[in-house]
């Protein structure tokens, strides 16, 4: 017991001494968050947080009348741009979520949900509806055709129009953990890129949010995982299987020494024992070592 109050006594000195020379270190390793493995994490010992989202800004902008604005209309219009004897028919639907509140942790899955409420011409039952990720700055009030715009060469996920109307979803989770992340939330563009090159080109509607409050209106569904009750500790030793998500790390104790301040207990961990750290704190954490204080809780 003395040598464990010696060790950490030096181990206090030392960070002391470091935070002196480096102030406010927050040196954690920062992994991609789409990298979280949930296979090697006891979710059990997390709790999972629901919140449904409603945009700020939705639109559809039409190719046929490129200076024209719709942020008002109370539908959105998406329509393939190939028709028997022309190529301007595209239109194209455009939806932003205001994300800040989400909380940090393991964003274990979100969901793009718009009301498939109508369709003109031909019946677009199975045709694959494209989600990407707008990657510029847009207003719903202002947007058009020829001032759209870019987004993300890379298709986020597709959607297949069901036979009834009704929601429809696609899988956005990997857009929002960039969007809590590191990138800008730009919102997501809906389109039909399926070829039609025949007349009646099969043209399908989905409610915005106006009017404001309405049951059918656009929503994004965001579930994360967060664990119980971190306290404030202090952490030296040795770790492996570090994941990241956000500001949430978890990883197994492999011989770690935890000193938790309140209520206060002090235990080393020879293995086996998962440890999640919310925040950076003060101190480092590696794939390998953990060292410093923290906010953190035993899974």
């Amino acid at each position: 017991m003395k040598e464990n109050r010696k060790g950490l006594i030096i181990a206090i000195i030392v960070l002391l001494i470091g935070a002196s020379v480096v102030p406010n270190i927050s040196g954690v390793i920062e992994t991609d968050s789409k990298e979280i493995n949930e296979e090697n994490i006891h979710i059990e010992n997390l709790f999972l947080d629901t919140e449904m989202f409603y945009p700020t800004d939705d639109s559809d902008i039409k190719q046929r009348h490129p200076n024209d604005n719709y942020g008002s209309d109370s539908s959105m219009l998406v329509s393939n741009r190939y028709g028997s004897s022309s190529s301007d028919w595209e239109a194209d639907a455009l939806v932003r979520f205001d994300l800040s509140s989400i909380p940090s942790g393991i964003i274990s899955s979100a969901s793009l949900n718009l009301y498939y409420c109508h369709y003109y011409d031909t019946d677009p039952v199975g045709r694959g509806i494209s989600c990407y990720k707008i990657a510029s700055d847009w207003g719903e009030h202002s947007v058009t055709w020829n001032d759209r715009p870019s987004y993300a060469s890379t298709v986020t996920s597709y959607a297949t129009l069901p036979s009834n109307f009704g929601w429809v979803t696609w899988d956005v989770t990997n857009d929002v953990q960039d969007f809590v992340g590191t990138e800008t939330n730009y919102g997501w563009w809906i389109m039909d890129e399926n070829y039609w090159g025949n007349s009646n080109i099969p043209q399908s509607h989905y409610r915005a949010k106006e009017p404001i409050g309405n049951e059918f209106s656009p929503y994004l569904e965001v579930e994360t995982l967060e664990p119980h009750e971190p306290h404030m500790a202090f952490l030296f030793g040795r770790i492996e299987n570090l994941n990241t998500a956000g500001d949430l790390i978890i990883f197994d104790a492999v011989k770690l020494r935890y000193l938790q301040f309140s209520p206060f207990s002090f235990n080393t961990y020879i293995s086996g024992e998962e440890i999640a750290v919310v925040g950076s704190g003060l101190g480092i954490i590696t794939t390998s070592f953990a060292f410093g204080f923290f906010s953190a809780t035993i899974l």
